[in-house]
């Protein structure tokens, strides 16, 4: 560690400076405290060890590969939000999915029971809501000042076109029409959905055993590619180029 701390300082002295001659490095070692005492066999073995380190630091420079990976990981670094933002909505589209059948089941359980009204299914269905939760607690603290209009409100707020649905049922329900006339689609509804979800979650586990396959031969992929295939195109180029420069000098 000593040397390596020695051999830096002579480093730093004539970094980038590549007409630096060997006797100027001698001098420098010679000026060193360390080597006050070293003979010349050890300040020679020093110079050498310190040239060659020059050497490579000298030359040293950007690669196009080193340049091609910085634009690489800068354009990583510049998508990952919008693709961390990509998958959000799709988690948020499956998630609502999910929350509008929840919210279909709970309406045909209710909608059965007499003296059910709007107020009534309006607030089970904020007890069991998570993503709509505000627009519905919204509507139902307004429902006593009017129920279409509150209504009318939280389907301004709300983008989904499938809750959309259940709340004109609702609004057709306010209207004096009975909750089971207002939702007597509601059956085959639910049944197209849950055969949508089905070919959904299908598709996906279908696309995650494809790149559960792909990460599972990327080992052997990289491996016969880094072992042998490049280095038989790296052989092969060094050879070609070896053969040009015979001929050349011929």
């Amino acid at each position: 560690m000593k040397v390596t701390e020695e051999d830096n300082k002579i480093l730093d002295q004539f970094r980038g400076k590549v007409n630096t001659t060997t006797k100027q490095i001698e001098l420098a070692v010679r000026r060193l405290k360390y080597y006050e005492e070293a003979n010349d066999a050890e300040i020679e073995k020093a110079v050498e060890r310190i040239e060659e380190k020059l050497r490579i630091i000298n030359s040293e420079y950007m690669q196009w590969f080193e340049l091609l990976l910085a634009f690489v990981f800068a354009i990583v670094g510049y998508m990952t939000p919008i693709w961390i933002l990509i998958f959000q909505v799709k988690m948020r589209q499956l998630e609502m999915e999910d929350e509008v059948m929840q919210f279909q089941t709970i309406i045909l359980m209710l909608m059965r029971i007499e003296r059910v009204n709007v107020e009534i299914i309006l607030e089970w269905l904020e007890r069991y809501s998570n993503i709509f939760k505000a627009p519905i607690t919204k509507c139902v603290n307004n429902y006593e000042a009017g129920a279409w209009e509150s209504l009318e409100a939280m389907k301004e707020e709300v983008s989904y076109i499938p809750l959309i649905r259940i709340i004109e049922s609702l609004q057709a329900a306010v209207e004096k029409i009975p909750i089971t006339d207002a939702f007597d689609e509601l059956d085959s509804e639910r049944d197209y959905y849950q055969e949508k979800r089905k070919e959904s979650n299908e598709r996906l586990i279908k696309r995650k055993g494809m790149i559960g396959k792909g990460i599972g031969f990327a080992p052997m992929v990289c491996m016969f590619v880094g072992y042998l295939i490049v280095p038989l195109v790296f052989i092969g180029l060094t050879s070609m180029s070896n053969s040009f420069t015979s001929m050349s000098n011929i």
